[in-house]
């Protein structure tokens, strides 16, 4: 299987089969607390069959992008296959990517998420400079604009910033929206279990619209990876806001 392959459309995935694989999980070379070795490891033991990691990177990250895409490359593969990902920011609302030709070159799948919220020049704001009741609103709009980004494979945790950190509950329609645009340009709605206290719900939604979508932990962590897959099970409580 390659990297696409795990990009479903949503009325693909059922109830009773949930795909064995995470595609969102970093390591120390950004956030993470372990090793890339490590996350794979755990991976295994969770008897997953492929992973994405998809780590932090931007503009700046050319010196050590490679030696990361490198060491995934470089994983026993026959148990658990391993791509290299990225998560980048989005900069601006034309859907513009933080990132060079060079990284995304290195990359099996690349994940586009709002990170930051950017003025109307273009100047990151900082969060304290956000009104909170305007965050669903500004992150929908940068999320259309990524749509767009023929580089994209993946919109990582769509209006995750609106929930966990401006503490917003966005509606299904207000969910809908990227939902919609995701289903029109292919790009994968990811489920993410770190961001989204009801998966099931958002999968529903993108089975309706014939979204694909992508199923990510966002991993941090050795204890952390797979629970995508553990939360869809009902094996384990999802985050709730």
């Amino acid at each position: 299987m390659i990297a696409k392959d795990l990009i479903i459309n949503a009325n693909q995935l059922e109830r009773d089969n949930i795909p064995l694989w995470d595609l969102h999980m970093h390591t120390t070379w950004t956030d993470g607390a372990q090793s890339a070795k490590e996350m794979h490891q755990a991976a295994i033991r969770s008897g997953l069959n492929y992973i994405l990691f998809s780590e932090h990177a931007r503009k700046s990250s050319g010196d050590w992008f490679p030696k990361f895409a490198q060491e995934v490359r470089f994983l026993e593969q026959d148990i658990c296959k391993a791509f290299v990902g990225l998560e980048t920011k989005v900069s601006d609302f034309k859907g513009s990517l933080d990132t060079t030709p060079e990284i995304l070159s290195e990359c099996d799948l690349v994940m586009a998420s709002v990170h930051r919220f950017p003025g109307e020049e273009g100047v990151v704001k900082g969060f304290g400079e956000t009104d909170p009741s305007e965050s669903i609103k500004i992150e929908t709009d940068l999320s259309l604009a990524v749509l767009e980004n023929s580089d994209c494979d993946i919109l990582g945790h769509p209006l995750g910033m609106s929930l966990r950190r401006f503490g917003q509950k966005p509606t299904i329609e207000d969910f809908r929206v990227i939902v919609k645009k995701a289903a029109k340009t292919g790009v994968a709605f990811e489920i993410n279990s770190h961001y989204h206290p009801d998966p099931w719900m958002l999968i529903e939604l993108c089975q309706e619209e014939g979204a694909n979508i992508s199923l990510g932990s966002n991993a941090h962590n050795v204890s952390e990876v797979g629970s995508i897959n553990r939360i869809l099970k009902g094996e384990e409580k999802a985050w709730q806001n």
